[in-house]
């Protein structure tokens, strides 16, 4: 997407930040934005999921937005 123009963010969870900058490397991409959020989700309820996505939503739309 990035390349195409439109910004984007990838959204993980924190066991997977090597990972994630590994292949943001492999693909030319290095400082990619990820933000993470604590392992694990699954298994957690809706309203668990709902307050992760919380207390990452401003930063989701400040990197999206560049605001």
């Amino acid at each position: 997407m990035e390349k195409a123009g439109i910004p984007s963010v990838t959204i993980c969870t924190d066991r997977f930040i090597e990972t994630s900058n590994s292949m943001a490397a492999m693909w030319g991409a290095s400082g990619y934005p990820v933000i993470f959020t604590p392992h694990p989700i699954a298994g957690l309820s809706e309203e668990q999921l709902r307050s992760h996505a919380d207390e990452i939503f401003d930063t989701v739309v400040t990197i999206l937005t560049g605001r």
